[in-house]
């Protein structure tokens, strides 16, 4: 018995070894420079990862000490997986938008679940053009306009929130403070709930937000999160045979539920509030008109296949604006905040041009008015640009793509990671890049938008960036008509996403009255 144990322990090793080594040749074979992989997380920079030796923030960073010298293109291993690195500014730019037919897909999660199957983020090809087609029309301006009453709601209570916290001289953690609001923006603009976080966080839609987005307190053992993730990663196709998913089914359950009911509420003719749900509603029955006419006309048998998938795949998208756009959006807001607390005289200026512009104390915050604040905008700018929280971003080769002036061939399939870290920090692009200067913003200092890199470029580029900076400047707005965002003891000189403790560090300050 001993013995058939042993066996069994060898065989399942040596399967994973050879799982994990087969491909350690895929880059000398073909002539690459590439870092060397060793079993069984691949590159150095992984196995330092693994046993936190480096922060998640330094592992690019980490990857290109450990790369040939001055490789434009390398190659690297992530476990078996053989990847592509980019560090180049003009090969990424024409990765990113000339030749983007080329890098069209981000990485694919494989599932047996449905939603998580239709996620903008998970399709591909015809499907995600018709799915990104359908969800640009959210975010037009006339459609965010529609939307800020909501937003302009949520900030005022966020206001409140700060203000009691000031009036006590209490810390603000912004991890909780901007989460408050973030969440609450999404319920009231996104699913037509109105979620008062900050009187009552502890309320159900926030509890399984917060178990979604795995929240200290909220999520699954870590070591299991972490396992669990590896395995997917490594193992996507007996992950999907499995039934595992990277969600929690709980929380996704609870939220999907709420997506058909409303709806199924608005499609029987329930009260508009002009949110996201009533948008998508409108695009639900355009649709079945159009699927009329279209049968009308013969080509029924294929628009019917897109309409039996429609509602499938507004309640999922619907569901990763949540789960894609919650933590984005906290994560943003907080820097933002933090860089009014460690750059006081920068906060001033930001604070001169909201009072110029709302020159009366109860005067209606309002779509147009938001827009107007050019300070407040390039304020936003220069806080996503000195962050070094997003330093690449994947793309997958969907065809052999020849890189130019070389003989490098990255194959369909392979994931290509893009290095733009270095974007933000070049002279070249920014005028002053060594300091915080909202001002390196301004167009007659000529900055490269392509080095601006924070929302992505090209047709892959986020969906809901002008939400997410529309709900950061609403916030930004409330808070600062009515007080001052000052340093605390606890406040750190550079704010950092922990993805351990999916924390905000040197995140904590303080608010005082104006």
């Amino acid at each position: 018995m001993l013995l058939e144990a042993l066996l069994l322990v060898v065989t399942v090793f040596l399967a994973i070894y050879w799982k994990v080594t087969r491909q350690f040749n895929f880059f000398a074979e073909r002539g690459i420079p590439h870092i060397r992989p060793s079993f069984p997380f691949g590159s150095e920079a992984f196995k330092k990862l693994i046993y936190q030796k480096i922060k998640f923030v330094d592992l690019d960073a980490t990857i290109i000490e450990e790369a040939p010298k001055d490789e434009k293109v390398f190659g690297f291993f992530v476990f078996g997986q053989p990847n592509f690195f980019v560090n180049d500014f003009e090969l990424a730019k024409r990765m990113f938008i000339k030749d983007f037919d080329f890098f069209a897909d981000r990485r694919q999660n494989e599932s047996t679940d449905e939603i998580l199957n239709n996620f903008l983020t998970n399709l591909s090809g015809e499907k995600w053009k018709y799915v990104r087609s359908l969800f640009s029309s959210v975010f037009t301006s006339g459609k965010l306009k529609l939307m800020t009453k909501h937003i302009v709601k949520v900030g005022d209570r966020f206001e409140e929130f700060i203000g009691e916290a000031a009036t006590k001289d209490k810390e603000i953690v912004l991890k909780e403070a901007c989460g408050f609001m973030t969440l609450d923006s999404i319920a009231t603009a996104v699913f037509g709930i109105e979620s008062d976080s900050m009187k009552n966080p502890e309320n159900t839609f926030r509890t399984m937000a917060l178990r979604l987005v795995g929240a200290p307190g909220y999520r699954e053992n870590f070591i299991y999160l972490v396992l669990k993730n590896l395995f997917i990663f490594i193992m996507p196709k007996l992950a999907k045979m499995t039934n595992i998913s990277a969600m929690n089914k709980t929380a996704s359950n609870f939220f999907v539920d709420i997506i058909k009911k409303a709806f199924a509420q608005r499609l029987e003719g329930g009260a508009r509030r002009n949110d996201m749900i009533d948008i998508l509603t409108d695009e639900i029955k355009a649709s079945k008109e159009n699927i009329g006419k279209d049968t009308e006309q013969g080509e029924g048998k294929e628009t019917s296949k897109v309409e039996m998938d429609t509602e499938t795949v507004l309640i999922s998208n619907a569901l990763i604006f949540f789960f894609a756009g919650f933590d984005t959006t906290n994560f943003g807001l907080a820097l933002c905040i933090h860089s009014l607390a460690v750059h006081p005289d920068h906060q001033e200026k930001v604070y001169q041009e909201i009072s110029e512009s709302l020159e009366h104390g109860d005067d209606e915050l309002t779509f147009e008015k938001i827009q107007d604040l050019k300070y407040l905008d390039m304020f936003v700018s220069e806080s996503f640009r000195v962050s070094d929280n997003i330093t690449a971003q994947e793309r997958q080769c969907t065809k052999d793509y020849t890189v130019p002036g070389t003989n490098i061939i990255i194959p369909k399939g392979r994931m290509v990671k893009i290095y733009t870290r270095s974007f933000n920090l070049d002279p070249q692009h920014f005028r002053n890049p060594a300091e915080f200067d909202p001002e390196n913003f301004l167009p007659e200092n000529q900055p490269n938008k392509f080095a601006y890199t924070t929302f992505g470029h090209g047709p892959r580029n986020c969906i809901g960036l002008r939400y997410a900076l529309l709900t950061i400047k609403v916030a930004l707005v409330s808070l600062l008509r009515k007080h001052r965002i000052v340093r605390c003891e606890k406040t750190g000189d550079v704010l950092t996403f922990s993805v351990k403790n999916n924390s905000f560090e040197g995140g904590i300050v303080k608010a005082v009255p104006r």
